[in-house]
């Protein structure tokens, strides 16, 4: 009876290993199947590394300019905090117009104030006079915003004329606050988003939205794997340690039954317990086994997240690369576009210059034709009354031509028919002389 116990307890844990085994296979398919979907997200990069249209590449170029209009903005309190220090830099003008930028700034504070500060009390508050004062108030402050918003543009220009100063100002960077930067950093953002999305044209964004949806699907469907497999596992799980209470239980029954057997006989006794430690032995480097192949699992997933990270590492450091490339091939095709430009500009000029001298000149040929043109009349009647009379003149030679040809032939038909009497007369006088 022990030794049909000790096979049924050996086929219980032969049983469990492989349900066990099995689990873990189908998470290593699912995982193999996991990391070529991370793979294909390389194919979501734009194909194109260039703008294809104008439009596109004005959109960049707007957004561009607004940045550098902002990070010159943010730091006009601090350049009129410390004008003196950058006066000389910046030149008279523009020196002058940050004053002024300044008493403007300082008296939209002051109107600022006044209307918020006052102590309005519950009796004027229904006064017309206090009402009208109050909407003078800010009528005024209407017109010092105005006039503060063409400060800005007009310091813009001029600092747009002053690239040295630009540069000067540029240097002192960390002077911006810390919201001015989050919003620099935010335009960058909303350029580089921008810029992509130009990149990607509507068929080409069609084709990737559904492969994006595809990839969904997938990546549903093997987590769906996933938790089907995990519930295998805890399942497996579940089912060993109710295997290992049996076990432990069928265990506790055979310590019974060889407790009982021991007054029987101590050498079958002994015998069972060597089979008890070979078996427990076996089961011990089993499961050392399967603790030593757990941990080099482990170890391989850890390797494969760290290639890639690496992986992903190097494709950010070469995208920035990309990038940077980008924006100064971008940065020289500007450049390239405004000195055309300019050489367009000057080629219009000297053109139009040609045009205007040429309009002069044909004033004064038209000037001339006009007093030539009489004559030119008169030579061409002249003209004409002699070519009539040489149509005329032809004609009659014609006519004349013709009738000597119509005299000509009436002529040479009357001699051959005066001929031809005269060639019969003869055969006449010929015949009857032979007669």
């Amino acid at each position: 009876m022990a030794s049909e116990i000790i096979v049924q307890h050996q086929q219980l844990e032969y049983n469990a290993e492989e349900n066990i085994s099995k689990s873990s296979n189908i998470y290593d398919v699912s995982v193999q199947n996991m990391a070529p979907n991370m793979d294909a997200l390389q194919i979501l990069e734009p194909v194109r590394q260039k703008l294809a249209s104008i439009e596109a590449e004005r959109i960049i170029s707007v957004i561009e300019k607004t940045i550098d209009k902002i990070e010159i903005v943010t730091l006009i309190p601090y350049i009129i905090n410390n004008l003196d220090r950058f006066s000389v830099g910046l030149g008279l003008e523009l020196t002058c117009a940050l004053r002024e930028h300044d008493r403007l700034e300082k008296h939209l504070d002051f109107a600022f104030s006044r209307l918020f500060n006052v102590n309005i009390p519950a009796e004027a508050s229904e006064n017309s006079i206090h009402k009208i004062k109050m909407e003078e108030k800010k009528q005024d402050i209407q017109i010092l915003q105005q006039a503060f918003g063409t400060s800005v543009k007009n310091i813009l220009r001029l600092f747009k004329g002053n690239p040295s100063a630009c540069q000067i100002i540029q240097s002192e960077c960390h002077a911006r606050s810390r919201t001015c930067v989050d919003l620099i950093l935010v335009l960058m953002e909303l350029r580089d988003f921008v810029f992509e999305r130009l990149l990607i044209p509507p068929n080409e964004a069609k084709e990737k939205f559904e492969y994006v949806q595809k990839i969904i699907k997938r990546d549903k469907q093997n987590t769906e794997i996933t938790a089907t497999l995990e519930a295998e596992l805890t399942q497996a799980i579940q089912n060993k340690e109710n295997e290992m209470l049996k076990k432990n239980e069928i265990i506790r029954k055979l310590k019974n039954n060889l407790l009982q057997l021991d007054l029987f006989s101590q050498d079958y006794i002994r015998q069972i317990k060597q089979d008890a430690e070979k078996q427990q032995l076996n089961d011990q480097k089993d499961s050392e086994g399967k603790i030593a192949k757990y941990h080099e699992e482990i170890a391989q997933l850890r390797t494969q997240l760290n290639n890639l990270i690496t992986e992903h590492r190097a494709s950010e450091v070469a995208l920035r690369k990309r990038k940077y490339k980008i924006e100064t091939e971008i940065e020289n095709w500007i450049q390239k576009y405004d000195a055309d430009l300019q050489e367009k500009q000057d080629e219009y000029e000297n053109l139009f210059k040609k045009y205007n001298d040429e309009t002069v000149l044909l004033f004064e040929l038209e000037q001339k034709i006009g007093t030539l043109e009489p004559e030119y009349t008169q030579i061409v009647e002249e003209r004409k009354i002699k070519e009539e009379k040489k149509k005329a003149k032809e004609h009659q030679t014609f006519l004349m031509g013709k009738a000597a040809i119509t005299i000509q032939s009436f002529w040479k038909g009357y001699k051959v028919r005066q001929l031809m009497k005269a060639l019969k007369k003869k055969k006449k006088g010929k015949g009857k002389k032979k007669k």
